[in-house]
């Protein structure tokens, strides 16, 4: 009779795997991270210069992104979204005025219904706004958005 050679332990032919399936979950985790930096950095770039400019770049972006734009189709367009950024901030110009005055009665209106702890961190994170203008960088935080309490009541 011949002799069967005695099998691996269990351990020794699983290890194989487990090393397999660790590299490939470290590539997926890498990745995905490598590819967030990417697309933040991308985002950031758009960003930078004057705001109209870097509206009109992310909108013309887009547009390349998901309507394959001809070259000369990208140039009309460029020149297209930059005059209508000039236009909108010539009519923005011309209501500032009436915007701010709404602003101020509003600004009023909200100090005047708060307890004097909540007007002392109001008046902070105005400040703060003041100093960043734009949106908050990662959404509107916890608890707030969608309704009071931040959940859509």
């Amino acid at each position: 009779m011949t002799e069967r050679p005695a099998s691996p332990p269990a351990l020794a032919r699983w290890k194989p795997l487990a090393v397999l399936a660790a590299v490939f979950l470290f590539g997926g985790v890498a990745g995905a991270a490598i590819g967030r930096v990417t697309a933040l950095r991308d985002l950031e770039a758009s960003f930078r210069g004057p705001p109209a400019e870097a509206r009109a770049q992310f909108r013309l972006k887009a547009m390349r992104r998901h309507l394959d734009l001809t070259d000369r189709q990208v140039r009309e367009l460029r020149a297209t979204i930059a005059e209508a950024e000039a236009e909108r901030d010539r009519l923005l110009s011309e209501c500032r005025p009436a915007l701010d005055a709404l602003r101020d009665r509003t600004d009023a209106r909200v100090k005047g219904v708060l307890t004097p702890e909540q007007l002392t961190r109001y008046e902070e994170l105005e400040a703060e706004r003041r100093r960043h203008p734009g949106p908050p960088p990662f959404g509107p935080g916890p608890g707030r958005g969608r309704g009071p309490g931040g959940r859509g009541d």
